[in-house]
C-alpha cells in the first residue's frame, strides 16, 4: 500500500507539503485502486504516522517530511520517496513510483526534505 498526503478530496489531487498536518491522504494498492481518506489526526504527526502504519502503508510519496515522522516510518520499515518540486498530481507520482523514477528519502538525505 502506498500513501501520499494531498491537498484536497477530489479526483487526482496534488500532493501537499504538509505531511503531518495533511487533512487528506491517498491510499493506492498495487492493483490501481486509489482511495482518498480523511486524516483523523491532521496536525498530530506521531498519530498520523501510527494511522498510516495501521492501514498497511509500506511506501509513502511526499515532497517534505519532518525528522521525527521520518524516523518512526523508517523504523517501521516504510520506504519514503520524493516526487519532485512544484505541483505534482497523484497520477504523476504513482507513474513515477511504478517506473522507479523517484528518489528514495534516506537517513543520508532526509535533511533536504524537511522544513527548515
Amino acid at each position: 500500500m502506498v500513501a501520499m498526503p494531498v491537498k484536497m478530496n477530489r479526483e487526482d489531487p496534488p500532493l501537499t507539503t504538509v505531511f503531518g498536518k495533511a487533512k487528506w491522504f491517498v491510499f493506492a494498492d498495487g492493483n490501481g485502486k486509489v482511495v482518498i481518506r480523511e486524516n483523523p489526526f491532521a496536525g498530530a504527526g506521531p498519530k498520523t504516522v501510527a494511522w498510516l502504519i495501521e492501514n498497511g502503508v509500506k511506501e509513502i510519496v511526499t515532497p517534505h517530511i519532518g525528522g521525527n515522522p521520518f524516523m518512526f516510518l523508517k523504523d517501521a520499515g516504510v520506504r519514503l520517496y520524493y516526487p519532485g518540486e512544484g505541483r505534482i498530481l497523484v497520477s504523476e507520482a504513482l507513474d513515477k513510483l511504478k517506473n522507479d523514477e523517484l528518489e528514495e528519502i534516506t537517513i543520508e538525505n532526509v535533511m533536504r526534505f524537511t522544513h527548515h
